[in-house]
């Protein structure tokens, strides 16, 4: 099986793909709209669509499922976890830019202001991951995902960050 999320690899869709289909083929797609698009034109093709969070709500993905009509299958509940991840040695106190989505700083806005960090928005966390992996500077991290640490080989420099604990996004399964 064959199935499709929408980030970079290490994104929270990847990893709730992977828990969902451990044997699967799991490819990463750059846009919402290209996930739909491939699996409308191949019925083969499933895939994984982050559709709220108990915290910020809804994505906004409605308009993308009406426009395809794609079956909905399944629906499975990802515990988010957000991590700052920066290069080797790195340490909270050499840090100055932290990088990551919009929603995941909002989520760890409290670790953001009590630390002092000057908060960047990027399209996507596996993305600010990738981008601290590439940049190599102490003073740069992301908040990102478990996975993300292992494929851009980052190190954790605080775990579960995240403001409330408990936080969950439902995806679908189409």
């Amino acid at each position: 099986m064959k199935i499709l999320y929408q980030g970079s690899p290490g994104a929270y869709s990847h990893l709730a793909a992977l828990e969902v289909y451990p044997d699967a083929e799991v490819i990463s797609c750059k846009t919402f709209d290209q996930c739909f698009e491939l699996a409308k034109k191949d019925d083969k093709l499933r895939i994984i669509i982050p559709e709220s969070n108990r915290i910020t709500g809804s994505i906004g993905i409605e308009y993308l499922i009406f426009k395809y009509r794609l079956n909905i299958y399944d629906e499975h509940f990802l515990k988010i976890e957000h991590n700052l991840l920066g290069v080797k040695g790195a340490k909270v106190k050499d840090l100055k830019n932290v990088f990551s989505h919009a929603q995941a700083l909002s989520q760890c806005s409290e670790f953001i202001k009590n630390n002092k960090l000057i908060a960047n928005i990027r399209a996507d966390t596996a993305g600010s991951a990738e981008l601290i992996s590439k940049n190599k500077k102490k003073d740069e991290a992301a908040i990102a995902s478990k996975l993300s640490e292992e494929i851009y080989n980052l190190e954790v420099i605080a775990k579960n960050i995240e403001d409330e604990k408990g936080n969950a996004t439902r995806f679908l399964i189409m």
